[in-house]
């Protein structure tokens, strides 16, 4: 059973990843975190030293959640392409669950996006890796080294989602692009579908 504190902490996690998924991390104060959550700032405090340590720690604890998701959905696809696949679709069907304003927040704010990158960064790297190697051991990709061409598209990756937040306003602006680059990355440009 747990504790009082405990119980307080996971409700505070819990409205505060709603709040920030809704609304961005600009948008909220720690004041209506409280009264969502049913808490007082002081037990907030308790546990972050600011609004920014908590809004971290809630973008770090959905990345946990959604890598030990993801690393299920992947195990259970049995081709390169097919994990691939996993990954467009858990990216398009994620995309739509959080607000412009959310991601746009950690964009333009630079020392939360470097903390939250340097994180992601190090869990896409070896979902890529893994991905490629495989490929390779099963003959469905060719011989490339691994660590370059991860790192080719974890930038690829970075430096088109920042350039394209920017300029998106809506969900469905989002949910084209991602549409739309992973379309390339599968198909590339002169692959054909099918």
């Amino acid at each position: 059973m747990l504790n009082q504190s405990k119980v307080k902490y996971n409700r505070l996690m819990e409205k505060a990843e709603e709040l920030f998924i809704q609304l961005g991390y600009k948008s909220v104060s720690m004041d209506e975190i409280a009264k969502a959550a049913g808490v007082s700032k002081m037990t907030i405090y308790k546990h972050f030293s600011s609004k920014e340590e908590l809004f971290i720690g809630i973008v770090l604890s959905i990345m946990e959640k959604s890598m030990l998701f993801l690393e299920k959905q992947l195990n259970n696809a049995d081709s390169t392409l097919g994990k691939i696949e996993v990954l467009m679709k858990y990216n398009r069907e994620v995309s739509g669950e959080y607000s412009v304003a959310f991601y746009k927040d950690i964009i333009e704010t630079p020392h939360i996006k470097e903390r939250v990158m340097k994180e992601k960064i190090k869990i896409t790297q070896e979902v890529f890796e893994a991905i490629i190697k495989e490929g390779m051991e099963k003959g469905e990709m060719r011989a490339v080294d691994e660590k370059f061409v991860a790192n080719m598209l974890i930038s690829l990756v970075e430096g088109f989602g920042n350039k394209q937040l920017y300029d998106m306003n809506s969900r469905e602006e989002m949910e084209e692009v991602i549409e739309k680059f992973y379309d390339f990355i599968k198909y590339g440009l002169l692959g054909r579908e099918g």
